[in-house]
């Protein structure tokens, strides 16, 4: 029974100590805060430079790899082969540099239709394809939902409400009637029926 007492004390205590360490919150001025979250940074910069690094150091080795083999098969071939080689590989480069500046003719080409169509230019790299033609199409298809869409939107628009137009005094009134109106109450029915005056007059 005894040691169910000092158990229970036991716990007892150890729950208030649990209690107050929950309690006991360290606050940290903004100075430290400002150091915690700089500390914080640089170690997520430092680490991806690290990866940046590694993955650079990769890709060289890799690029000086494949050149090595490249001018180690030159020198195993003869002179007609090596020629043969490196025009192919002269020929390679260039068909690279041709599809890359076909692609930027295109490109300009479609922005400039699309500027001419008075189409938005932000959409040239969706609207891009393989040949002039094609361009030509997609920038028609483009252009006939993006003016159903425009039409659309304004249509919405447009429907709004209409606006409710009765008013307490209601559109048959007297001379009598609008004397005993107040300023804005005639302001208010000369605005909604500006033929009013010529009614009463």
């Amino acid at each position: 029974m005894e040691n169910n007492i000092v158990n229970t004390e036991l716990e007892a205590n150890t729950e208030v100590a649990e209690t107050q360490d929950q309690a006991t919150v360290k606050m940290f001025t903004e100075d430290e805060v400002q150091k915690m979250l700089q500390a914080e940074t640089d170690r997520k910069t430092s680490k991806a430079l690290e990866t940046a690094k590694a993955k650079w150091q990769q890709e060289f080795e890799a690029k000086l790899e494949a050149e090595k083999s490249e001018a180690e098969k030159l020198a195993k071939m003869s002179e007609s082969e090596r020629l043969q080689a490196q025009f192919e590989a002269e020929r390679e480069q260039f068909e690279k540099e041709r599809a890359q500046f076909k692609k930027a003719q295109l490109e300009a080409e479609t922005i400039k239709q699309l500027s001419n169509e008075g189409l938005p230019t932000e959409f040239a790299n969706y609207l891009l394809a393989e040949d002039a033609e094609t361009i030509k199409s997609n920038i028609d298809s483009f252009k006939t939902k993006w003016v159903e869409t425009i039409e659309k939107a304004i249509d919405e628009r447009l429907k709004g409400h209409t606006p409710n137009t009765s008013n307490k005094v209601g559109t048959a009134i007297s001379k009598e009637q609008f004397g005993e109106l107040n300023y804005h109450e005639r302001a208010k029915l000369l605005t909604e029926n500006p033929n009013l005056l010529q009614e009463l007059g």
